[in-house]
């Protein structure tokens, strides 16, 4: 199970800047992964400013995400495709650490799968950290942001600054992804 502090930087991106953007950078790494989004019904999760996911790419990944004045801790572990969709079925967590950092928030509330995400990322090391151009789709939209991902909040969003200037990019104040997918939820 790992364990990581992360300080995330991000502006949403008009279609233009996203394609400007990607055809840019078209020779760094790019992925495409999908986010499941696990909850009570009740939503007691994201009362608690907690996120619990599993990122499919190559493999499963199974995260707890808590968010610390402005960090964010994550614990992370890999997990079999069984063990995916034995959770997506029963709502049975397949991490014992995770089950047990839950308990006293979920007292026994079945976990469901509310909503899946994915998103088309173009990522590389970039300054202090590292530097995501990405294509978000989830419940019939599409929307683009840049991220910056770093281990230190000031040098972290001074690198960032610089970046969005150098890009020339209108910086635009922009919720997580998963907010952003959550509101579009509360529409439907």
């Amino acid at each position: 199970m790992a364990k990581e502090l992360e300080v995330t930087f991000r502006t949403l991106l008009s279609k233009n800047e996203y394609n400007r953007l990607s055809k840019e950078f078209e020779d760094k790494p790019a992925n495409l992964q999908t986010n499941y989004y696990f909850d009570t019904t009740r939503f007691t999760l994201k009362a608690a400013e907690v996120v619990l996911r599993v990122r499919k790419r190559d493999e499963y990944e199974l995260t707890l995400r808590r968010k610390k004045g402005y960090n964010r801790v994550e614990l992370s572990s890999i997990i079999s495709e069984e063990e995916f969709k034995k959770f997506v079925e029963t709502g049975e967590i397949p991490s014992l650490e995770i089950q047990a950092e839950l308990g006293e928030l979920v007292k026994g509330q079945k976990i469901v799968n509310y909503m899946s995400l994915s998103t088309y990322r173009i990522f590389f090391p970039h300054k202090h950290g590292v530097l995501a151009i990405d294509k978000c789709d989830y419940l019939g939209e599409t929307d683009y942001e840049l991220e910056f991902q770093a281990t230190n909040r000031e040098i972290g969003k001074r690198d960032f600054i610089e970046t969005v200037k150098e890009l020339g990019i209108v910086y635009k104040k922009g919720e997580t992804k998963i907010k952003r997918a959550y509101n579009a939820l509360k529409r439907q």
